[in-house]
């Protein structure tokens, strides 16, 4: 019943995307009507949002340098004029963000006409802490679905019913997005450090793709939550992907977790989740 919802939804997202009719596509997406029951913000999230997407996103006034011809046969000139009509907030959501030690961490995702923006916000200052945004023009793909836990894994193995009733979507980039985990460390440098010489004869590639992980915030104790907002979101790249000519895929799939901080991963999303009262 929840994916024939989200298919309704995403019909009429597409069909007013095909339109390049962006305000009613926004409409849609922030449920202007209360028809489809998606997620809102609280005030205080809402607040939140609204400051992070003024420090993030491009203003209309910022312009750029195009060079003109002189209809009178003259060299061309360099001018300054407005960048269109300036990067528009789709809507913004509260998320945990996954790092590269396996572990949650409250964020705010900004879906724009332009990016997606992850943004670290402080709650008690009411101030953008710091962001990283990704252009739609450096994401390879998005994946989204449930979660395996991955094998050589003893933390995955024995928190796998955990991993499994989880899901959400990954943005994949050409950019490492975040530090190294510490099993890319291994892998990359100390492995090739213990071979000595042998690592001149068979030199490992670098990775070609990096990913981020998002699900929705703090719903560990409502496994549905997940699904409905990671249905959505994907539903509004959908439009989004229309309304920009973006040219990334989306594929649904089950997607293999680990957790390479292990136990202090675990301790830390536990812990993390007692903070917010859950």
């Amino acid at each position: 019943a929840m994916a024939e919802e989200f298919s309704v939804l995403e019909a009429e997202l597409v069909d007013a995307a095909k339109q390049g009719n962006i305000d009613h596509v926004i409409a849609l997406l922030r449920d202007v009507g209360k028809l489809h029951h998606l997620w809102q913000p609280n005030p205080a999230q809402a607040v939140a949002i609204e400051r992070a997407a003024e420090r993030c996103m491009r203003k209309d006034e910022e312009k750029e340098k195009v060079k003109t011809e002189d209809l009178q046969g003259g060299e061309a000139e360099e001018v300054e004029e407005p960048k269109g009509k300036g990067e528009k907030l789709m809507k913004g959501y509260m998320v945990s963000s996954v790092n590269e030690w396996g572990a949650d961490q409250t964020r705010i995702l900004l879906l724009t006409t332009e990016a997606v923006h992850r943004v670290k916000y402080n709650f008690h200052t009411d101030a953008v802490v710091s962001y990283h945004s990704t252009p739609f023009s450096s994401i390879l793909r998005v994946e989204y679905g449930s979660f395996s836990a991955a094998p050589s894994s003893l933390t995955t193995f024995m928190w796998r019913r955990e991993i499994e009733d989880q899901q959400g979507f990954r943005i994949f980039t050409s950019q490492r997005d975040g530090k190294k985990s510490i099993n890319e460390v291994v892998a990359e440098d100390v492995v090739p450090a213990l071979e000595g010489d042998k690592k001149d004869e068979a030199p490992r590639p670098p990775a070609e793709e990096f990913f981020r992980e998002y699900r929705a915030l703090l719903a560990e104790e409502e496994p549905w939550k997940e699904e409905v907002f990671m249905l959505e979101f994907v539903a509004a790249l959908q439009a989004v992907k229309i309304l920009t000519g973006a040219q990334f895929g989306i594929k649904l799939t089950k997607m293999v977790k680990s957790m390479p901080g292990g136990i202090f991963s675990v301790l830390h999303n536990a812990n993390r989740r007692r903070q917010h009262g859950l």
